[in-house]
């Protein structure tokens, strides 16, 4: 005779004719149905028209009803119940083991969602952080880029020597006002201005501000090479590479809060981050981007636009000869830092030949403006200011 395992559980039942309508009890469940214990009675409810159903906080609370006890509702708290084989045939149980196994995956898969978003969210930002901070960016008032653009200036400024601005605006309105006629539509109002800095550089700042080292004018040949940088500069500030730099930099998760709407952060980074501006290096994506932009920038503006081209070539060419002259490494980092404009904007052979390239496909019959004179009278006036300052400072010593 096959022998059946038989489980007792706590339960209460209810009925109008227990005290306050409702007592403990036990139930056992057998393969004939289930038999209940309630103070002194004993009741059985068959298999065959058995209803099993759930309810109370979290459906923790499982019920039991029966047509031949009319009024009778039992239930316990113990979940077990529904993993008794006897009541497995039942088509109620049957269906809540189903809802019980849908919700345990669901849960698990909301749980698996939850993890691969925490995960996923700063891969793609960190994938796609060029896209992301260009995204922010352009959220951010243009009042601020200028605000944080003048804030570094002021801080640059200070111990530096700068030609007067008057004398510099003349000298440079008619070299670059093309530039700026060109861009239609900026939302920036550009300011120039020539420092006494014997490194070969020139930096553009949020808003705006775009810095010419003196010694970067001097070394230049032509108009074109000296527009050719200023025309990549102001595509620095066109792109709002500075400000996507510097959001960059703030960390994923609260470039991740700014994309999702909260930006409290992220200003508070930008109203500090003067300091990280001034010379700063962009990515092989900006510089890209500031070549061929400043490329079209320099064709719309009738200026040959060949000449950032000549200028990198003449740059690499003068920091080989530097090196080959410098044996300790020491002295190399010198002369590295002489030549800054190459150590924040590094030129690669690809880079000259992607601006050869663009070159070669221009294919318009134009005459460019020839701005020479005015580069040469800009050129020499540098010249004297360097001087001057030279004697000034051999003087004060």
């Amino acid at each position: 005779m096959q022998e059946f395992s038989q489980t007792q559980y706590d339960c209460m039942g209810f009925h109008h004719q227990l005290p306050k309508g409702k007592a403990s009890g036990t139930m056992t469940i057998t393969p004939a149905g289930i038999d209940f214990s309630i103070r002194d009675q004993h009741l059985h409810l068959p298999l065959h028209g058995l209803q099993v159903s759930v309810g109370g906080a979290s459906n923790r609370l499982v019920y039991f009803e029966h047509p031949d006890l009319p009024g009778w509702s039992f239930y316990t708290s113990d979940r077990r119940v529904l993993q008794d084989s006897h009541l497995h045939s039942l088509p109620s149980v049957s269906r809540l083991l189903t809802g019980a196994r849908n919700k345990h995956w669901l849960g698990w898969g909301l749980i698996a969602s939850v993890i691969s978003l925490i995960v996923a969210v700063p891969l793609v930002i960190v994938l796609r952080m060029d896209f992301f901070t260009g995204l922010i960016a352009r959220e951010i008032p243009v009042e601020w880029e200028q605000k944080i653009g003048e804030s570094a200036i002021a801080q640059y400024q200070f111990g530096k020597h700068f030609l007067d601005q008057k004398e510099a605006d003349r000298l440079l309105k008619p070299l670059v006002d093309p530039l700026v006629e060109a861009l239609e539509k900026s939302r920036y109002q550009y300011h120039f201005q020539i420092v006494n800095d014997a490194s070969l550089n020139a930096f553009a700042l949020p808003g705006g501000q775009v810095v010419i080292h003196s010694e970067l004018i001097l070394r230049a040949d032509s108009a074109e090479e000296l527009l050719g940088v200023l025309a990549h500069e102001v595509q620095h500030v066109e792109q709002q590479h500075g400000i996507r730099n510097v959001i960059g930099a703030s960390g994923i998760y609260m470039i991740a809060s700014a994309v999702f709407g909260d930006t409290s952060g992220l200003l508070a980074v930008l109203s500090g981050a003067a300091p990280l501006l001034i010379n700063q290096s962009y990515s092989r994506g900006f510089e890209t981007e500031a070549d061929t932009q400043g490329f079209a920038l320099l064709q719309k503006a009738n200026i040959n636009p060949i000449g950032l081209a000549t200028f990198f070539e003449k740059m690499i060419e003068e920091e080989k000869k530097q090196m080959d002259k410098l044996v300790d490494k020491e002295n190399q980092e010198l002369a590295k830092q002489a030549l800054k404009f190459l150590s924040t904007h590094p030129a690669s052979e690809d880079r000259i030949k992607r601006l050869q390239a663009l070159a070669e496909k221009n294919t318009r019959q134009i005459e460019y403006r020839n701005l020479q004179p005015q580069f040469v009278e800009l050129k020499a006036a540098v010249a004297s200011f360097v001087t001057n300052h030279q004697g000034e400072a051999t003087n004060e010593n």
